[in-house]
């Protein structure tokens, strides 16, 4: 069965709840580790400490996740052509260019810590991990690309637990800042190792299949890769103004660490919660370009229409829920020294709806290598993230920087949809149910934000998290929020899922069929 058949709903489906736990569970061990820095650290280290990790993340997006895009579109690409022998030069090529990129990205943060960036050994630190991530976007571009989700997530969420508990560990020793990096280091070295491992094992499964040319394959894959990774890498060097919060640089020009601090405990937050949509919109990339390798333009377009349906039906009780029990839940979690986050969260949790409209669209546009489309628009949402925050962060700190982010998120939705539609045409969006189930998440966000009002504390947002989901459960059964095509859909990809229960709760939240549909 070649890549192409075997990509189906299904095997994106599955793929895309193994990519969301990937990205899930390691969020929740962020904000583990945010919540004991915030106690342990306090205010004004904790700023400091998100600076210099903001500082290596951002080398690590703009010199790393261009190219890793890029591996991972044509690794997918390769094998929807069936033409998997030709990986092996381009994964070489690949480890070549990215052993350059990580060079530069170290050097610049070691040349911080030798100006006096404080901590020094802290900064040192990460220049270390920022080596060791960009090395390891090769590996993760021939498992993510060749759709080994389970395996991908497996590494992740094993060395997560063992990074969170040495973090709090050494933080509770007297570790500080420095200790976190140290701790990060080395998981990072593990993810490399055991990664690399997968990568090269599944690459062996390839080696016994025809080569049908593989040098002149190779030759022109390295050509295709490279010129998309120059636009993917600039659309990252601009996108990581909107999506990485940079606007952090600002505050720390403008305004204050525990500012800084405040800003960074909402990020911490929002993307945890960001993180099933997204995981699930990324899933989609190496499976279009699998699918564009083999010209299956038909399925590319129908599965884009669903993906933006169902993940947009995700987002809306989240936002809701946010918005209902957020303030209180930061508030609860990290004391009354952060208070100051409601006014962020609220503001950041307005622009929620628009993260899966942004993953499905930059899905689409990526797998099927349209490079300049996607840096024009991150060109454009960059500018007016800037603009905003030159303008509103020096006033206004936090609040202002969350202000320059949402505008820049609305930019970025408008056109990456716009330029998609270009490609698919009118697209079937569901409206009415749509409608049905924003419905559904206004009650439960008004359910979840009864208890917090009235009972307040850490009890309030227990009690209003657990009634705003019992609220959505009824509410999505009775106003029927699924289309009856989603839903079959969804029964037939997952309907058998806990003994059948999934299948189950699309049929009570369906729409009936149409007569003689």
């Amino acid at each position: 069965m070649s890549d192409a058949v075997s990509t189906t709903g299904r095997t994106v489906l599955h793929g895309g709840f193994w990519f969301s736990a990937s990205r899930v569970v390691p969020q929740l061990y962020s904000l583990v580790i945010s919540v004991a820095a915030a106690r342990f650290l306090g205010p004004d280290r904790m700023g400091r400490q998100s600076l210099i990790a903001f500082s290596e993340i951002s080398l690590v997006v703009l010199l790393g996740n261009g190219f890793y895009l890029a591996l991972m579109r044509s690794v997918g690409e390769v094998l929807g052509r069936d033409r998997a022998a030709a990986l092996r030069s381009l994964l070489r090529w690949g480890r070549r260019i990215q052993a350059v990129s990580a060079t530069v990205g170290a050097a610049i943060l070691v040349v911080s810590a030798v100006l006096g960036a404080d901590p020094r050994s802290a900064w040192l630190l990460a220049a270390v991990v920022c080596v060791i991530a960009i090395l390891h976007t090769v590996p993760s571009a021939v498992i993510i690309g060749m759709q080994l989700w389970k395996q991908a997530a497996v590494v992740g969420l094993a060395t997560g637990v063992v990074g969170t508990i040495s973090t709090i560990g050494v933080l509770w020793a007297g570790g500080g800042i420095t200790g976190m990096f140290a701790v990060e280091a080395a998981v990072s070295c593990v993810n490399l190792f055991w990664t690399g491992v997968i990568a090269r094992r599944a690459l062996a499964v390839t080696a016994g299949r025809p080569l049908h040319g593989e040098a002149a394959d190779a030759s022109d894959l390295q050509r295709h890769a490279a010129r998309f990774a120059k636009f993917a890498t600039l659309s990252e060097a601009l996108n990581y103004v909107v999506e990485r919060r940079s606007e952090v640089f600002f505050l720390a020009a403008f305004s204050t660490s525990t500012q800084i601090a405040l800003y960074s405990i909402v990020f911490s937050m929002m993307t945890a919660l960001i993180q099933i949509p997204v995981a699930m919109a990324t899933a989609i990339t190496p499976a279009i370009a699998t699918l564009f390798g083999a010209g299956a333009v038909e399925r590319i377009r129908s599965g884009y229409a669903r993906a933006l349906r169902l993940l947009l039906l995700t987002s809306l009780p989240l936002t809701a829920v946010g918005l209902a029990v957020g303030p209180a839940l930061l508030h609860a979690v990290y004391g009354a020294e952060y208070r100051g986050t409601r006014p962020v969260i609220l503001i950041s949790m307005a622009a929620f709806p628009l993260v899966p409209l942004i993953g499905v669209a930059s899905a689409l546009l990526a797998g099927i290598g349209r490079g300049k489309v996607l840096l024009q628009a991150s060109g454009a949402a960059a500018a007016l993230d800037i603009a905003l925050a030159t303008i509103f962060v020096p006033r206004h700190g936090a609040v202002g920087a969350a202000i320059a982010n949402v505008g820049g998120q609305v930019v970025a939705a408008t056109l990456l949809l716009w330029f998609a539609r270009r490609l698919t045409g009118r697209i079937r969006l569901e409206p009415q149910a749509l409608l049905r189930a924003a419905t559904a998440s206004a009650a439960a966000g008004f359910a979840g934000w009864l208890p917090v009002k009235f009972l307040g504390g850490a009890l309030g947002v227990v009690v209003g998290i657990s009634a705003a989901a019992a609220i959505f459960a009824v509410s999505a059964a009775a106003l029927r929020i699924l289309s009856a095509d989603d839903a079959a859909w969804l029964e037939d990809a997952i309907g058998r899922t806990l003994r059948g229960r999934v299948g189950r709760l699309c049929r009570r939240c369906a729409r009936p069929a149409a007569v003689g549909s």
